[in-house]
C-alpha cells in the first residue's frame, strides 16, 4: 500500500509538470493549466492520504 501511494504521488507530481508544459507552450491555455494544476494536486493529497494510512504513526 506504501508504494502504490507513491506511484499515486508521483502521477499527481508528473500531472502539475505536465500542466505547467501546457501553460507555457500553448496559447491561451491558462484555463486549462490551471485545471490540471488542481488535478495533480489531488492526485497528489490523494497519494499522500493513502500513504499516512499505510504507515504506522508512532
Amino acid at each position: 500500500m506504501f508504494f502504490f501511494a507513491k506511484i499515486i504521488q508521483a502521477l499527481g507530481i508528473a500531472d502539475v509538470g505536465y500542466a505547467l508544459f501546457v501553460g507555457v507552450t500553448q496559447e491561451n491555455g491558462m484555463g486549462r493549466e490551471l485545471t490540471l494544476m488542481l488535478l495533480g494536486f489531488a492526485i497528489f493529497t490523494f497519494g499522500r492520504f493513502l500513504e499516512r494510512r499505510a504507515t504506522p504513526q508512532g
